[in-house]
Protein backbone atom coordinates (compact mmCIF):
# COMPACT_ATOMS: atom_id res chain seq x y z
CA UNK A 1 0.00 0.00 0.00
CA UNK A 2 1.49 3.29 -0.96
CA UNK A 3 1.08 5.87 1.59
CA UNK A 4 1.35 9.51 0.35
CA UNK A 5 1.81 12.34 2.74
CA UNK A 6 -0.93 14.90 2.39
CA UNK A 7 0.91 18.51 2.11
CA UNK A 8 2.87 16.90 3.88
CA UNK A 9 0.67 15.01 6.41
CA UNK A 10 -1.31 17.99 7.07
CA UNK A 11 -3.28 16.67 10.29
CA UNK A 12 0.05 17.16 12.14
CA UNK A 13 1.80 19.76 10.51
CA UNK A 14 1.49 23.51 9.15
CA UNK A 15 0.18 22.02 5.26
CA UNK A 16 2.98 22.86 2.86
CA UNK A 17 5.71 23.60 5.21
CA UNK A 18 9.23 22.89 4.79
CA UNK A 19 8.65 21.27 9.04
CA UNK A 20 5.73 19.05 7.34
CA UNK A 21 7.74 17.60 4.61
CA UNK A 22 10.70 16.73 7.08
CA UNK A 23 8.06 15.53 9.77
CA UNK A 24 6.83 13.28 6.89
CA UNK A 25 9.80 11.63 5.23
CA UNK A 26 10.15 8.99 7.59
CA UNK A 27 6.63 7.96 7.24
CA UNK A 28 5.83 8.04 3.60
CA UNK A 29 6.37 7.00 0.43
CA UNK A 30 5.64 10.22 -1.52
CA UNK A 31 5.10 13.30 -0.27
CA UNK A 32 1.67 15.84 -2.01
CA UNK A 33 2.42 19.31 -2.50
CA UNK A 34 0.40 22.01 -3.97
CA UNK A 35 2.15 24.10 -6.89
CA UNK A 36 1.36 28.05 -7.95
CA UNK A 37 3.65 30.47 -9.46
CA UNK A 38 4.29 33.89 -7.83
CA UNK A 39 4.70 37.16 -9.04
CA UNK A 40 8.67 36.65 -9.48
CA UNK A 41 8.19 33.56 -11.52
CA UNK A 42 9.68 31.02 -8.96
CA UNK A 43 7.17 28.20 -8.43
CA UNK A 44 6.07 28.13 -4.95
CA UNK A 45 4.45 25.90 -2.44
CA UNK A 46 0.80 26.74 -1.52
CA UNK A 47 -2.50 24.92 -2.05
CA UNK A 48 -4.92 28.54 -1.75
CA UNK A 49 -4.48 31.65 -4.23
CA UNK A 50 -5.14 33.73 -1.27
CA UNK A 51 -2.48 33.77 1.76
CA UNK A 52 -3.83 35.04 5.22
CA UNK A 53 -1.32 37.59 6.30
CA UNK A 54 -1.05 39.76 2.72
CA UNK A 55 1.39 42.58 2.32
CA UNK A 56 0.49 46.24 1.73
CA UNK A 57 -3.18 44.94 1.48
CA UNK A 58 -2.12 42.52 -1.33
CA UNK A 59 -2.68 38.95 -0.78
CA UNK A 60 -2.78 36.91 -3.45
CA UNK A 61 0.31 34.31 -4.10
CA UNK A 62 0.60 35.43 -7.65
CA UNK A 63 1.11 38.62 -6.67
CA UNK A 64 3.79 38.54 -4.40
CA UNK A 65 7.20 37.67 -5.13
CA UNK A 66 9.10 34.59 -3.33
CA UNK A 67 11.00 37.03 -1.05
CA UNK A 68 8.21 38.07 0.19
CA UNK A 69 5.85 35.13 0.38
CA UNK A 70 9.10 33.70 2.18
CA UNK A 71 8.56 36.68 4.54
CA UNK A 72 5.24 36.18 5.71
CA UNK A 73 4.23 34.23 8.97
CA UNK A 74 2.08 31.41 7.05
CA UNK A 75 3.18 28.46 9.18
CA UNK A 76 4.14 29.07 13.10
CA UNK A 77 6.84 31.26 11.75
CA UNK A 78 7.47 29.79 8.56
CA UNK A 79 6.82 31.49 5.30
CA UNK A 80 5.60 30.11 2.02
CA UNK A 81 8.44 28.37 0.05
CA UNK A 82 9.46 28.08 -3.37
CA UNK A 83 8.90 24.66 -4.97
CA UNK A 84 13.13 24.07 -5.08
CA UNK A 85 13.80 24.91 -1.52
CA UNK A 86 10.79 22.17 -0.42
CA UNK A 87 12.00 19.67 -2.90
CA UNK A 88 15.61 20.05 -1.21
CA UNK A 89 14.20 19.11 1.94
CA UNK A 90 12.78 15.76 0.13
CA UNK A 91 15.55 12.79 -0.49
CA UNK A 92 15.91 11.39 -3.79
CA UNK A 93 14.09 7.55 -2.46
CA UNK A 94 10.63 9.47 -1.96
CA UNK A 95 8.51 10.25 -4.21
CA UNK A 96 7.02 13.63 -4.85
CA UNK A 97 3.66 14.55 -6.14
CA UNK A 98 3.47 17.96 -7.71
CA UNK A 99 0.17 19.17 -7.36
CA UNK A 100 -0.32 22.17 -10.20
CA UNK A 101 -3.09 24.60 -9.35
CA UNK A 102 -2.56 26.69 -12.81
CA UNK A 103 -2.64 24.89 -16.25
CA UNK A 104 0.00 28.04 -16.99
CA UNK A 105 2.82 25.92 -14.64
CA UNK A 106 2.24 23.01 -16.58
CA UNK A 107 6.30 23.75 -18.43
CA UNK A 108 7.66 25.16 -15.66
CA UNK A 109 6.79 22.23 -13.43
CA UNK A 110 8.05 19.96 -16.03
CA UNK A 111 11.29 21.69 -15.81
CA UNK A 112 11.69 21.42 -12.38
CA UNK A 113 10.74 17.61 -12.66
CA UNK A 114 12.93 16.31 -14.83
CA UNK A 115 16.15 18.01 -12.86
CA UNK A 116 15.14 15.95 -9.86
CA UNK A 117 16.43 12.63 -9.39
CA UNK A 118 12.46 11.95 -7.52
CA UNK A 119 10.03 9.67 -8.86
CA UNK A 120 7.43 12.32 -9.43
CA UNK A 121 4.08 12.36 -9.94
CA UNK A 122 2.16 15.41 -11.70
CA UNK A 123 -1.37 15.60 -10.92
CA UNK A 124 -3.76 18.13 -11.43
CA UNK A 125 -8.06 18.73 -11.27
CA UNK A 126 -8.01 20.30 -14.62
CA UNK A 127 -7.03 18.23 -17.70
CA UNK A 128 -5.58 21.58 -19.57
CA UNK A 129 -2.73 20.81 -16.93
CA UNK A 130 -1.68 17.61 -18.25
CA UNK A 131 -3.14 17.62 -21.66
CA UNK A 132 -0.20 17.11 -24.37
CA UNK A 133 2.63 16.16 -21.43
CA UNK A 134 4.35 13.33 -22.56
CA UNK A 135 5.71 10.66 -19.98
CA UNK A 136 7.86 8.90 -22.08
CA UNK A 137 9.93 12.60 -22.24
CA UNK A 138 11.05 11.60 -18.95
CA UNK A 139 11.31 8.17 -17.36
CA UNK A 140 10.45 9.75 -13.81
CA UNK A 141 7.33 11.77 -14.29
CA UNK A 142 3.97 10.05 -14.53
CA UNK A 143 0.59 11.50 -14.72
CA UNK A 144 -2.69 11.59 -12.44
CA UNK A 145 -5.95 13.13 -12.91
CA UNK A 146 -7.39 13.98 -9.39
CA UNK A 147 -11.64 13.51 -9.32
CA UNK A 148 -13.87 14.80 -6.86
CA UNK A 149 -16.65 13.74 -5.10
CA UNK A 150 -19.11 14.17 -8.04
CA UNK A 151 -16.80 13.77 -11.16
CA UNK A 152 -18.04 15.31 -14.49
CA UNK A 153 -15.17 13.50 -16.36
CA UNK A 154 -14.83 9.61 -17.51
CA UNK A 155 -12.03 7.57 -16.47
CA UNK A 156 -11.76 7.91 -20.50
CA UNK A 157 -10.43 11.18 -19.88
CA UNK A 158 -7.25 10.30 -17.61
CA UNK A 159 -6.69 7.21 -20.04
CA UNK A 160 -6.76 10.18 -22.98
CA UNK A 161 -4.17 12.14 -21.01
CA UNK A 162 -2.01 9.34 -20.69
CA UNK A 163 -2.03 9.06 -17.51
CA UNK A 164 -0.87 6.24 -15.06
CA UNK A 165 -2.84 7.08 -12.18
CA UNK A 166 -6.53 8.47 -11.00
CA UNK A 167 -6.55 10.09 -7.88
CA UNK A 168 -10.39 9.80 -6.53
CA UNK A 169 -12.03 11.27 -3.45
CA UNK A 170 -12.25 8.90 -0.79
CA UNK A 171 -16.47 9.15 -1.09
CA UNK A 172 -16.33 7.97 -4.59
CA UNK A 173 -13.64 5.32 -3.78
CA UNK A 174 -16.03 4.04 -1.24
CA UNK A 175 -19.61 4.24 -2.75
CA UNK A 176 -18.82 3.74 -6.56
CA UNK A 177 -17.38 0.98 -8.48
CA UNK A 178 -14.66 3.41 -9.79
CA UNK A 179 -11.74 1.40 -7.94
CA UNK A 180 -12.28 -1.37 -10.07
CA UNK A 181 -13.16 0.50 -13.27
CA UNK A 182 -9.69 2.13 -12.74
CA UNK A 183 -8.04 -1.08 -12.46
CA UNK A 184 -9.49 -2.28 -15.31
CA UNK A 185 -8.66 0.48 -17.50
CA UNK A 186 -5.11 -0.03 -16.21
CA UNK A 187 -4.87 2.80 -13.60
CA UNK A 188 -3.70 2.70 -10.39
CA UNK A 189 -6.14 4.49 -7.84
CA UNK A 190 -4.73 7.24 -4.84
CA UNK A 191 -7.72 8.02 -2.76
CA UNK A 192 -7.74 11.35 -1.14
CA UNK A 193 -7.98 12.52 1.56
CA UNK A 194 -7.91 9.61 4.13
CA UNK A 195 -7.94 11.32 7.72
CA UNK A 196 -9.30 8.11 9.63
CA UNK A 197 -8.28 4.64 10.37
CA UNK A 198 -11.95 3.30 10.06
CA UNK A 199 -11.04 5.05 6.53
CA UNK A 200 -8.11 3.14 5.45
CA UNK A 201 -9.27 -0.58 6.14
CA UNK A 202 -12.20 0.39 4.04
CA UNK A 203 -10.40 1.46 0.92
CA UNK A 204 -7.91 -0.95 1.29
CA UNK A 205 -10.44 -3.25 1.12
CA UNK A 206 -11.90 -1.88 -2.09
CA UNK A 207 -8.43 -2.52 -3.57
CA UNK A 208 -7.02 1.09 -4.05
CA UNK A 209 -3.30 0.97 -4.87
CA UNK A 210 -2.47 3.91 -1.93
CA UNK A 211 -3.63 6.19 0.17
CA UNK A 212 -3.16 9.79 0.08
CA UNK A 213 -3.42 10.70 3.75
CA UNK A 214 -3.59 13.34 6.10
CA UNK A 215 -1.91 11.55 9.16
CA UNK A 216 0.76 8.25 8.74
CA UNK A 217 -1.11 7.00 11.59
CA UNK A 218 -4.59 5.94 9.41
CA UNK A 219 -2.59 2.53 8.21
CA UNK A 220 -2.70 1.31 12.00
CA UNK A 221 -5.81 -0.62 10.24
CA UNK A 222 -4.00 -1.61 6.86
CA UNK A 223 -3.10 -5.04 6.67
Amino acid sequence: MRLVAHRGFDEQYSANSVAAIRGAIPHSDMVEVDVRRCASGELVVAHNALVDIGIDGVDEVDELTASELAALDAHDGEGIQTLETVLDSIPADVGVNLELKDPEITEQALDVASSIPHDVVVSSFDPEALRGVSPEADANVELAYVLGATPTDSLAVAKNLDCAFVHPNAWLCLLTGIVGDAHDAGLEVNAWTVDSRPGAWALTRRGVDGLIASSPHVTAWVD
